[in-house]
């Protein structure tokens, strides 16, 4: 993938990393299904324990380390992802 800033290519695999965020937040959460991408993790239900767990799933997930910091300051799955991306592609 072109690590190209604006490329259409890059929106589309950060939009995919945020959507399999979104699934683990449900995952991790015993939600039914995946929350929006934009929703924050803490106002869904998340906490300290569920984040940590959270973050473990989607760096196994993703192929990126994420920490709970990271969760914890960018709060939604949207966020995330660019995070994620950005140590993918660095």
């Amino acid at each position: 993938m072109s690590m190209e800033v604006g490329s259409e290519e890059v929106r589309d695999g950060v939009q995919d990393i945020a959507r399999r965020i979104a699934e683990i937040f449900g995952e991790v959460l015993g939600a039914d299904g995946a929350p929006a991408t934009d929703s924050a993790f803490l106002e869904i239900g998340g906490d300290s324990l569920t984040a940590g767990r959270a973050v473990r799933l989607i760096s196994t997930a993703v192929g990126a380390r994420v920490t709970v910091r990271d969760l914890f300051r960018v709060r939604t799955a949207d966020g995330l992802a660019a995070v994620a991306a950005r140590r993918l592609g660095d």
